[in-house]
Formats: structure tokens, sequence, C-alpha cells
């Protein structure tokens, strides 16, 4: 090994000795101060050994010598302070003995204009990098304060007057010093802080790649979300077609099946013939509610499910359905107690659907009730400042109660509860009747426990309505002929269903109207030009031309704006009313056709008058005398409970069946009784079946419109 390769080696011994070791040697800051430390030390070595012969005499060398020996304890203290790990002690007196040998210095000189003032400028910036600006600022008001004092006494007093050193010599040697001890901190500082932004620089930059991330990210969601988005709609949008299909399928035979019975019933049909045109109506009439419970499930899912609102009254409505339910609950032993507010009360809802809730759960609360009672409550509470009342229906009932585990399904589509299993149903009346209450906007809520009832609670708000906003429109149901004294009207049926359009034509006919029909729509617009129809029915779903197009151009024909058009379909949708009448109709009807509802349908925008076979219904009864409790109780014990069962059952086909029979037997009976299961008056049958031969007060027969 040659003595150059020595020397870098032995530098670096050297370095490796002298570095700072301890539990400090991993904090920048205290290496770098134990490095500027041990730099002013060795620093002042150097100057005292090459200035020491410069001093004249050996007194002077060991005045000087003395001074550096008590000056550099202060670095040595520091130093030792630093390996021990007292990083803030070790500051502490670094600056207090730099304060000491500026103050020293300035003192001894007798000048404050001397270089060593400089160190008051750089012992608050050492103090502000090694323990922060409250000690910077307390170093900063000592130094200021120290310059003030020495300032004011400015007395040159020279302990070394025989110092051989040059100002300019001396002041170079003070800036070395000054340099040393700002230019750490400064560069430290000044390192830091481009760390500091460098680290900034890298986490703005890791920032923007997590943004640019994210962006990808939401894009690749959005675009996921977009694809899902679509799929959901067009789902809805094919279960909206499937279901508007279905009902119009359904419905369009269903229409003709309950048209032709109708007709051929009210035209000279035998006793026995009217029985089974009986069966074939109620059976279809029980077939609709059918496929309109399924619909009603599927609309509410599909988010096409609307309400119908109008005046009625609300006693009538709680009226017509206890008188429904009665016979059941009176069968099993059950009382039916009704608690309402005993003043009339006229809303603005949607009576039918509000009647189909009630009649659900009064249903469910008899079927599943052997002993006791079932209970009807309803409570009005209006609001003060608005228009609406807050109706409270509670339901309840005496029974076998519901399980809390059932609670929580007992709404769910197609599930039934343990006990319910037992009884006849598909599983959808609950569902729907939540469904419909939420519709209206309120709510719906079971307590029950096994062994003690349930009580069903449901709560709606509506607008409150006045007697004569209720509709209370004659019964239509059987007309004869137009009055006399009118014009001739003539109506145009515009269906492509052969069927269909058999049934309202005939019905026209046998009324009174001259009818003309249209396979389409293209051939309506010509018999419009050439016939001048006052009405005009219109099925929506045609081919060639649909009905909402022919309407359009009706519209634009000369005397088109004139014209009654009303709307004929066999959707389901009551949303679509809305969507219909935007498009120019006066009015919208959905099959199966009723003769109520076409009747004062034309009346309202024709003025018609009609004349109602009311006399005819009259003398049928009155033929074969009033319903009487003593005539009922005159048949066999046999027939007797056949009818009383028919009737506890709600069931139409059991009904005339037996009714049939009765007429065999006593045909004028046998007449009473099917013009009122005609009118669906089963309450009034049962009433006199049950008094056991106590009479009864002739009953009185009572439609209502649209039922």
């Amino acid at each position: 090994m040659n003595e150059r390769s020595l020397v870098p080696q032995s530098v670096r011994s050297v370095m490796h000795a002298l570095r700072l070791r301890g539990p400090l040697a991993a904090d920048p800051t205290a290496r770098i101060l134990h490095a500027l430390v041990l730099a002013l030390t060795i620093w002042s070595a150097i100057w005292t050994v090459a200035t020491l012969p410069l001093y004249p005499n050996l007194v002077a060398r060991l005045v000087r010598l003395r001074f550096v020996i008590v000056a550099d304890l202060v670095p040595v203290i520091t130093l030792i302070l630093l390996r021990l790990g007292h990083f803030r002690q070790a500051a502490y007196v670094y600056l207090t003995g730099q304060w000491v040998h500026a103050t020293y210095n300035i003192a001894v000189n007798g000048s404050i204009q001397i270089t060593s003032t400089a160190f008051y400028i750089t012992l608050p910036i050492l103090a502000t990098w090694l323990l922060g600006f409250r000690e910077a600022f307390w170093t900063a008001g000592v130094c200021l304060g120290s310059g003030l004092i020495l300032a004011l006494r400015q007395g040159p007093v020279s302990v070394l007057p025989n110092a051989p050193l040059r100002p300019p010599l001396l002041i170079w040697a003070n800036l070395v010093q000054l340099t040393l001890t700002a230019a750490a901190p400064v560069a430290h500082i000044l390192q830091t802080l481009k760390e500091t932004l460098a680290q900034s620089r890298n986490a703005q930059q890791e920032l923007q790649q997590y943004k640019e991330d994210l962006e990808q990210v939401v894009a690749q969601r959005t675009s996921e979300l977009v694809v899902a988005r679509d799929q959901a709609l067009a789902a809805s949008r094919a279960k909206s077609a499937f279901l508007a299909n279905m009902s119009h399928e359904l419905r369009t035979p269903l229409n003709a099946i309950l048209g032709f019975s109708n007709l051929l019933r009210e035209r000279g049909a035998s006793e026995q013939q009217r029985r089974d045109l009986d069966i074939i109506n109620r059976s279809g009439e029980h077939l609709l509610g059918l496929i309109n419970d399924v619909l009603d499930v599927a609309k509410v899912e599909a988010g096409r499910s609307e309400l119908e609102s109008a005046s009625c009254d609300l006693e009538e409505l709680i009226k017509d359905v206890t008188d429904m339910i009665r016979p059941r609950a009176f069968q099993k032993g059950l009382e039916l107690r009704v608690d309402r507010p005993q003043v009339p009360l006229f809303v603005r809802t949607d009576a039918s659907r509000l009647r189909q809730v009630l009649i659900n759960l009064l249903n469910n609360a008899v079927k599943f009730t052997d002993r006791g009672l079932v209970i009807l409550r309803l409570s009005a509470t209006p609001a003060v400042d608005t228009g609406e009342v807050l109706l409270t229906f509670e339901i309840e009932d005496t029974g076998e109660g519901i399980a809390a585990g059932d609670q929580d399904v007992i709404f769910d589509a197609f599930v039934q509860t343990s006990a319910a299993k037992r009884q006849e149903g598909a599983g959808l009346g609950l569902t729907i009747s939540r469904q419909i209450i939420e519709l209206m906007g309120g709510t719906i809520q079971v307590e029950s426990a096994p062994g003690q009832g349930s009580c069903f609670r449901m709560e709606i708000k509506v607008e409150r309505a006045q007697e004569s906003e209720v509709n209370r429109s004659a019964n239509l149901q059987r007309v004869a002929a137009l009055a006399e004294g009118q014009p001739e009207y003539r109506v145009l049926i515009v269906e492509d269903q052969q069927e269909n359009s058999m049934v309202l034509e005939r019905l026209l006919q046998n009324a009174g109207f001259r009818v003309r029909v249209a396979r389409n729509g293209a051939q309506a617009i010509n018999d419009f030009r050439e016939w001048r129809p006052q009405f005009i029915w219109m099925d929506l779903r045609m081919p060639v031309m649909d009905g909402i197009e022919a309407t359009r151009r009706i519209r634009a024909c000369e005397g088109g704006r004139e014209v009654k058009i009303a709307a004929v379909t066999a959707s389901g949708y009551v949303g679509k009313r809305r969507e219909v009448l935007a498009e120019g109709f006066d009015d919208y009807i959905r099959k199966p056709y009723r003769p109520t509802e076409i009747f004062e349908c034309m009346g309202r925008h024709l003025g018609v008058r009609y004349l109602v076979a009311e006399a005819t219904a009259k003398s049928d009864c009155e033929g074969a005398g009033e319903l009487m409790a003593e005539d009922l109780s005159a048949l066999s014990a046999e027939l007797r409970k056949e009818l009383r069962d028919a009737l506890i059952m709600l069931n139409p086909v059991q009904i005339s069946s037996t009714i049939g029979r009765i007429s065999a037997e006593n045909r004028a009976l046998g007449a009473i009784l099917a013009r009122y299961a005609d009118r669906y008056a089963y309450s009034k049958i049962f009433d006199a079946i049950m008094t056991e031969g106590e009479a009864k007060a002739p009953v009185q027969i009572r439609v209502d419109v649209g039922h």
C-alpha cells in the first residue's frame, strides 16, 4: 500500500471517528449541529496555533491560551450532550456560549461597531433552527438588550493591549466564524425547504395520478351504471309492454264474454238460461278480478300504477264493504262491528282502491277468526290550515294472531303464514293492500301476538269534499230506449275485433242509436267525412292506423273539433288516461264494457236522456211478491243450507246453481232471488234466510253506478 492510498483512508477513518453517534445519530438537525460545533472547535484550535507566536511575550500568550481553553469548553460540552442524546440542552449550551463569546469580544474591544456584533444577528437564526420560533424571539430580545447596554457604555477597555493583530485580519477571522455559524442552519433550512418542495411536487404528482386513476375509475363505473340503467330501463319497458299486452289479450275476450252474456240475459232469456248466463257472467267477473290482482302487483313493481281520485261518500263505501262481509261473519258466529264518526264524511280519494283494501283486510280478519268479533274503526282528523283529512282505519279481530317472525313477511307477494296455508288464497291480498296504501301516500302496520288476535292499522291523507261533488247518477244498467224529443244520434264504433264491436253495436242499437262500425283508423276517417257521426268510440290498438293517429286526423277535418271521441282500450294502466286525453280524446273507457259506463259517458258529452227499464224489474219482483223471510223459511232445509253456505262463501256459481234448484220448486221465489243476486244484494238474501220465519221489511234494491 503506497502513501497516496493511506491519506484518503486516514481521512475517512478520522471522519468516521468524528461523526455523531448515539440516540441522535439519525436526526439530521443534530448531525448538522454536531458538524458545525466540531468545525468551529477545529477552526478555533487552528486559529490559536497560527496566531499564538505573534503575541509579544509569554504572559500575553498564556492569557490568550487561557481564554481559548475557557471558550472551547462550550463546544466540548455541546458535543458531549449531543452524544448523550440531549438535543435541547446541547442547543441551549451552544447558543449561550455563542452569546457569551460575542458579548465578551464587544466588551473587551469597547465598541459595538466590531464584527462580533454580527453574532447577535446569527443567534436568532440559530435559535429558530434548533429550538423554534418562541425561543428565537427570546434570543432576539436578549441580543438586542445586550447590544443596547454595550452601546451605552461604549468605553474601549482592552485586556490584551499588546495584541499584535491588525483589524483586517481580526475582521476576517470573525467573518469565518460568522459564516460557519450562520451558513449551516441557513443551508439546512434551505435544504429542508428544497426537500419539502420536492415532497410537495411528488405529492402533487401522486395526487394527479390518483385523480387520473379516480377519473378513470369513475368513468368506468359511470359507463357500467349507464349500461345497467339502460338495461333496467329496457327491462322496465319490456315488462310494461308485456303487462300492456297481457292486459289487452286477457281483457279483450273477457269483454266479449261479459258483454254477450249481459245482452243475452236481457233479451227474452228463460229463467234457466238467465241462471246459466249469470254463471258465465259472474265467473267472468271473478276471473277479471284475479287478472286485476296480478296486474296490480306487476304495475306497482313497474312503477305504472296510479290513482283515480274522485269525490265519494265514505259512509256509503263502508256500508257497501261491510254488507259484503257480514254474511260470512254471521255464519261463523262473529260479530262485525263498525265504529265510525256519526257525521257525514265526504272525501276525495280513489274509492275503488280503498274499497279493495278494506275488503282484503276484513276478509282476512273473518277468515282467521273462529270466535269473538271483528271491528272496523274509522277516525277522521281534519288538518288545521289545509283541506286535508287524516283517515285512520283499524281492522281488529280476536283470532289466532300472527307470530312475530311472520309479521315481517306477510306483506310480501305469494307469501303465506303457517295459518294462512290452511286457507284458500294466492297470498296477494296484503301485498296489494300495502302497495295501494303506499301509493296513496299512507302507511299500513300490523300489531299482533299469537292467541291474542291482530290489528291492522292504516293511515291515509285525503282531501275534503262536498256532498254536491259526489256522483250519485241513476242506474243505467237496463236502458230500454232513448227518451222522446231528442235528435237522431249517429255513433261510429272503430274496433278491429269483431266480437268486441258486436257487443257495443248491439248495446247501442238496442237503446235506439244509429250505429256504424269501422275496422281501422283509416276507414274511420272516411266514415267520419261521409257520415258525420256525433260520437265516436275509438279503439286505440288497431292495424293499418291506430286510434291516436286516426283521432288527430279527424280533428283536422272539417267538423272534427265538434265530434265527441271516447278512447276504448283493454289496457289496465290508470296512468294511460292522462296520456290519451292529451291526444285530443274527450273521454276514456276501459274494457270490458260496462253498460252503465257506456251510457253515462254518452250522456255527459251529448246530453242524451234514457228510458230505464226499472218498471220491468219491479214488476218481476212484484209478480211473485217481495222477498219475505217466511218465503225462504218454507224452503227445504237442504236448499236453505245450500243457499246459506253459498252466500257465506260469496260463490256466484254456487249461488246461481242453488237459485236454479229453488226455481224448480218455487218459480216466483226463484225469480225474485235471481233478480237480487243479479244486483249482488247477497246480504239482503242472507238476512232473510237467517230470520227463521220472522217477517222482514220489504227489501229496497239499490245498485251503485259503476260497481
